[in-house]
């Protein structure tokens, strides 16, 4: 967890979780089956946070700008749900959208 609070960290210091509720955090693997959660979900690891955003229309795209410039060298992981719901973690540099693809991705 300790990488993804720093990573969190920063995204707060550039203003990116700005008024950011987490909405999840850990959850054991009976709890994620009934979030719909995968069976590698690194909320099953204590290592992944999920947000619930204010309502923001500038929000997702610095937030892929940001993932683009700097997710690499973080491992950072966002998932980007809708435009008010995100997952952050430090597993690895990749994207998803709503259908749990990296297809779906408005960063991609």
């Amino acid at each position: 967890m300790i990488p993804t609070l720093r990573l969190v960290r920063e995204l707060r210091h550039r203003g990116l979780l700005e008024d950011a509720q987490v909405g999840s955090v850990y959850r054991d693997a009976e709890f994620n089956r009934c979030e719909g959660g995968s069976t590698r979900s690194q909320h099953l690891r204590n290592s992944a946070l999920d947000f619930d955003l204010p309502e923001d229309s500038t929000r997702v795209a610095r937030l892929c700008a940001f993932w683009r410039a700097s997710g690499a060298a973080s491992r950072f992981g966002l998932g980007l749900y809708d435009d008010r719901h995100i997952h952050v973690d430090t597993a690895g540099h990749r994207t998803w959208g709503g259908d749990y693809s990296g297809r779906s991705s408005p960063c991609r």
